[in-house]
């Protein structure tokens, strides 16, 4: 009876966590601009909802299965144009992703137990790197959901062998391949895992650990005809483009040479210190106790057992995984903050496994229980308040890179406050509003902003007839404009688009002193 009921209230505080990071999702998802990536993923998204369709692009941009799993948020919404996707609906859709990954622990609820469960969710719920990125419209976060279910089938698969989890596992491998080629690094780490921890089961002579081989290598090859073919559907779109087939496969030469660095190089411990304990300013951001809860599961799955359960053994192989996906992210230079998370959801499932370890090693001793629960809840609430707090800084300044880690070549916030303003002002004034602009990377994510002005242009040089009620360019350029727009414009202005780019702001001369006009009559 006991047991039921301590079973019951791990389950309580499961829900009460999903329900707390569900919260935290949804909470102030417009609160900063949009960054470069996720302002080109609505560009993508809005060529799809209007019929253009979808263009894959193999030195960026990436599948289209972000794309797809945006679509039901928009038919909720009947949105099915360009200019209806404001930051709080696209956001949405990582936001529900993010959500959806706390509840999908579930699926592990027999390889972690109760205790596990619900450690593991709270853990997932207040991560504010999981927080972060689910209000960030990028692959990520649906990424991850297909990892866990993708680890769920092979766990599956390694329990019963069946063909019906192979074809689970290859059919969320063609999905996470048409979200983000990354994905074979994961893949690439459970294979290597799973075949260490067979070879050293092998040695030991552990039976539990022996697959049919002969239909080991017939399941495999179904699932891998189907990774295939779904991922060639999704990138073909049906097999409209056949093209884009090639290329998702081919892509991979051009982000082989990407990972040397390409601007993003860091040091090798840089994503340890990311997520173990990172001083910036004001702040200091850590998720440390999921790292020390991870690494006592390691230690749990690995001590000395000469009869291994199968779900001890896919926890070693877990285990594994995690430890490579750790070591191969960071020894490639090219490195991004968000490009770790599936070693972080990893160590978060092993946390969970290390808290129930923790857990049922202190019901062993009767003297020890109720010391040792006092001390985990204490220990629990600490670090709650650790992780929601550093939540709610993540919202005071959610684009500054200086104090806040996952804020990564972030748009600055007064690029929308200042600029973007201004420009809906102008609009107000002059219907048929006109604007250029000038830079090598086209100015992201202006294009996302000005995606109402139907009269506006995109130019990487100064070059041709240059007139336009605004022009907006590139610091670079300042020499090049003037030289062409004599005494014609106001400006510039000088603004903020990105750390260390700056962007200088022209206004035809006539139509900015009607904006200062109609400022004074507003004052």
């Amino acid at each position: 009876m006991q047991q039921v009921k301590s079973k019951s209230l791990f389950y309580i505080i499961f829900i009460i966590f999903v329900i707390v990071g569900v919260c935290l999702r949804f909470e102030n998802l417009d609160s900063r601009p949009m960054h470069t990536d996720e302002a080109i993923q609505a560009w993508r998204l809005g060529n799809l909802i209007e019929g253009e369709g979808f263009e894959y692009l193999p030195d960026d941009g990436h599948g289209p299965g972000l794309l797809f799993l945006t679509l039901p948020v928009l038919w909720i919404k009947s949105i099915n144009d360009y200019i209806g996707l404001e930051e709080q609906i696209i956001r949405a859709a990582p936001a529900i992703y993010g959500s959806l990954l706390i509840i999908l622990m579930l699926l592990f609820r027999r390889l972690i137990k109760a205790p596990g469960i619900a450690a593991a969710a709270a853990l997932m719920a207040l991560s504010p790197m999981h927080v972060y990125y689910s209000k960030y419209y990028i692959m990520e976060i649906p990424m991850l959901v297909l990892l866990m279910l993708f680890l769920f089938f092979s766990w599956k698969y390694l329990e019963l062998q069946k063909l019906r989890w192979m074809i689970g596992a290859g059919f969320v491998c063609g999905a996470m391949h048409a979200t983000k080629e990354t994905f074979i690094i994961s893949v690439a780490a459970l294979v290597i895992a799973a075949t260490v921890v067979f070879i050293y089961e092998e040695i030991n002579k552990s039976t539990k650990a022996r697959l049919k081989l002969k239909d080991l290598i017939k399941n495999f090859s179904i699932g891998f005809i189907l990774m295939a073919l779904v991922s060639a559907a999704l990138y073909s779109i049906l097999f409209d483009n056949l093209t884009a087939i090639k290329e998702s496969y081919t892509s991979y030469l051009n982000y082989l040479s990407r990972a040397e660095g390409s601007g993003h190089e860091k040091p090798f411990y840089y994503y340890l210190r990311l997520i173990a304990w990172n001083r910036m300013e004001l702040y200091t951001w850590n998720e440390l106790a999921t790292l020390i809860l991870a690494s006592v599961g390691v230690i749990f799955s690995f001590l000395k057992n000469n009869d291994p359960t199968k779900r001890t053994i896919f926890l070693r192989v877990l285990s594994l995984y995690t430890i490579i996906t750790l070591l191969i992210y960071s020894i490639i230079p090219y490195k991004t903050p968000w490009s770790i998370l599936p070693f972080l959801q990893g160590s978060i499932i092993l946390a969970g496994f290390g808290f129930t370890s923790i857990y049922e090693l202190s019901n062993r001793s009767l003297k020890l229980r109720y010391i040792s629960r006092i001390a985990l809840v204490a220990i629990s609430i600490g670090v709650t308040l650790n992780l929601y707090t550093q939540n709610q800084n993540a919202l005071k300044f959610p684009a500054n890179p200086d104090r806040t880690p996952y804020a990564y070549g972030h748009t600055s916030p007064s690029l929308v406050s200042k600029l973007v303003k201004q420009v809906d002002e102008l609009k107000e004034i002059k219907n048929d509003l006109s604007i250029k602009v000038f830079h090598p990377e086209t100015g992201w994510p202006l294009p996302y902003y000005f995606r109402g002005i139907e009269n506006s242009g995109y130019y990487p040089n100064v070059v041709g007839n240059i007139s336009s009620d605004v022009i907006i360019s590139d610091a670079a350029y300042d020499d090049d404009i003037t030289k062409k727009i004599g005494d014609n414009y106001i400006g510039p202005d000088l603004m903020n688009l990105r750390d260390n780019v700056m962007l200088h702001l022209y206004i035809e001369k006539d139509l900015f002193f009607q904006l200062v006009n109609k400022r004074s009559e507003q004052n």
